[in-house]
C-alpha cells in the first residue's frame, strides 16, 4: 500500500515524523491502567480519518467499551460500521457474543490465525488498520515456542499484505524473556508505564525501536482527557 501513516497522537507522530509504512507492525506493551486502550482509539481514529478500514479485536472487555471510546471522539460509530469501515470483533464474549463479528474459540492460534485472515482478506484492494487489544490474552495458554512461531508466520502475513497492525500486551501477562524476543520481530514499539512518585505517578510513553532508527527514544509524559485521548504534555515535545 502507497501513502504514509501515523498514530494520530500529537507529540507522538512528532517523534517519527516521516511516518510509517503500511505493512509496520507496531507493538503496544504497558501497565494495566495506563491508557493503552485510549491510544488503540485515537489510531482507529485516525485510520478512520483518513480512509483506512480498521478492524479491532477485543480480546480484554467487550467491543461496546471501544464503542463509548470512539464516540467520546465525536465519531458517528454506527455509520462506520454500517458502511464496513469499521469493524470490531468481540473475542471476548466468545459464545455468547451477540456480535456480527466473533471468536468463538481463543484458545486456538491457529484457528485465531485463520479467522484473521479469512477477515483481512474480505476487504481486497482497501487499507487496512488492525488492532488486537490485548494479544497477550490470547498468548496466555500457549508456550513460549508456540508463540513464538505464531508470532513470525502471522507478522510476516501481516507484513506481506500491507497491514498497519498494532498489538497490545498487558505487562506481567507473558514471561519478560518472551516479550523481549517477540520485540524484536516488530518496526515500532511503544512502552507506556507509570512513572515518577508512588503517591503522584506520571504517566510516560517512549517509543522504544523504530527500523529506520530515525526516532527519538526519550520518554514523555502524558495525561488523558475523556475528550482528546492521549495528549503529550508541550515540555515532553520538545526534539
Amino acid at each position: 500500500m502507497s501513502g504514509r501513516c501515523f498514530f494520530g497522537v500529537n507529540g507522538l507522530d512528532q517523534i517519527i515524523p516521516e511516518g510509517m509504512e503500511y505493512g509496520t507492525q507496531i507493538l503496544v506493551s504497558g501497565d494495566t491502567g495506563i491508557g493503552k486502550t485510549v491510544l488503540a482509539g485515537q489510531f482507529l481514529l485516525e485510520g478512520l480519518l483518513c480512509g483506512d478500514t480498521c478492524i479491532y479485536v477485543a480480546c480484554d472487555e467487550s467491543p461496546s467499551v471501544m464503542r463509548r471510546h470512539l464516540r467520546d471522539y465525536k465519531v458517528g460509530v454506527q455509520a462506520y460500521e454500517n458502511a464496513g469501515r469499521l469493524i470490531l470483533v468481540d473475542a471476548y464474549e466468545e459464545g455468547e457474543s451477540k456480535e456480527k463479528y466473533f471468536i468463538a474459540n481463543q484458545y486456538s492460534l491457529e484457528k485465531y490465525a485463520v479467522m484473521e485472515r479469512l477477515l483481512l482478506q474480505r476487504f481486497p484492494g482497501r487499507r487496512l488498520r488492525l488492532v488486537v487489544d490485548s494479544l497477550s490474552t490470547l498468548l496466555i495458554p500457549f508456550t513460549q515456542e508456540e508463540i513464538l512461531e505464531f508470532h513470525r508466520n502471522r507478522l510476516k502475513y501481516l507484513r506481506k499484505n500491507g497491514v498497519l497492525t498494532m498489538d497490545i500486551m498487558v505487562d506481567g501477562v507473558l514471561d519478560q524473556r518472551l516479550m523481549t524476543i517477540a520485540g524484536h520481530l516488530y518496526n515500532v514499539t511503544v512502552r507506556m508505564k507509570f512513572g515518577g512518585s508512588e503517591g503522584r505517578p506520571d504517566r510516560m510513553i517512549q517509543v522504544g525501536k523504530v527500523k529506520s532508527g530515525k526516532f527519538d527514544a526519550v520518554p514523555r509524559r502524558f495525561g488523558i482527557s475523556p475528550v482528546f485521548g492521549i495528549i503529550i504534555y508541550a515540555a515532553d515535545m520538545e526534539v
